[in-house]
């Protein structure tokens, strides 16, 4: 086998049978060993696996099953293949107390890296109070969330016939990541490690957009106006690429 550089690859959807996996209208065969192939073939030494938004369109304890059969499996694959392979779990998004629960035994008992979920829930983004006891939980572990795109409902019409991933995956990533600075939440859980997806979106880009106007015309109702070395600071995210 090839000499492997030192990469590990964060952004990594393993498409699962109880799982959502791969981004929207995308389906590809996956296996362990194919990944592992493909790993071999681009020198990558490890992937963190996760399948974000699996029992986010679910409720009640069918999403908590989705989440617990998605997160033992990963946990499953990492056993097999504890070199190559890590994950971050999937949580019910809808509901809190599940969330919880499922952030405890995935990081606890099943030892994951981290846990997952996606830019919007039920059309409703980030950084709202609606997720703030598994944000709590989150922030008091100081763990990592890995946080990937979807799109709304409202959006849908915006597509122009281009798949999400295209461009408005891209935007939502943004709109995530304005929202929980905006809302302060970013502020108010600074202990987690946020991982945000496709470079930050295009926030890169905005950041000094959102430094000029948001004094000039105000943030919006209930919206936290920063300093522009704040916005800065609370806009830097993690992400990755792909």
């Amino acid at each position: 086998m090839a000499v492997r550089a030192k990469i590990i690859d964060v952004h990594s959807h393993p498409i699962l049978p109880h799982g959502q996996g791969a981004p929207v209208g995308l389906g590809p065969d996956w296996s362990v060993e194919s990944a592992i192939s493909y790993m071999d073939e681009h020198h990558i030494s490890a992937c963190v696996l996760s399948d974000p938004d699996s029992a986010n369109h679910a409720t009640g304890q069918e999403a908590r099953d989705i989440a617990r059969r998605v997160n033992e499996t990963l946990a499953d694959i990492i056993s097999r293949h504890p070199s190559r392979f890590g994950a971050v779990a999937t949580l019910p998004g809808q509901d809190a107390d599940g969330a919880v629960t499922e952030i405890a035994y995935a990081l606890d008992t099943l030892k994951m890296d981290g846990v997952s979920t996606s830019t919007s829930i039920n059309d409703v983004h980030l950084g709202e109070p609606q997720f703030d006891p598994w944000f709590e939980e989150l922030d008091r572990r100081g763990a990592t969330l890995f946080v990937h795109p979807t799109f709304t409902k409202a959006t849908q019409t915006l597509l122009i016939g281009l798949n999400p991933s295209v461009l408005e995956f891209m935007f939502d990533t943004t709109r995530m990541i304005a929202n929980m600075v905006a809302t302060g939440a970013k502020k108010r859980f600074s202990n987690i490690k946020i991982i945000s997806t496709h470079g930050g979106g295009t926030i890169p880009y905005l950041v000094n957009r959102i430094q000029m106007l948001e004094h000039a015309f105000g943030v919006g109702p209930g919206r936290l106006e920063l300093s522009p070395d704040e916005v800065s600071g609370r806009v830097s995210l993690r992400s990755t690429t792909t």
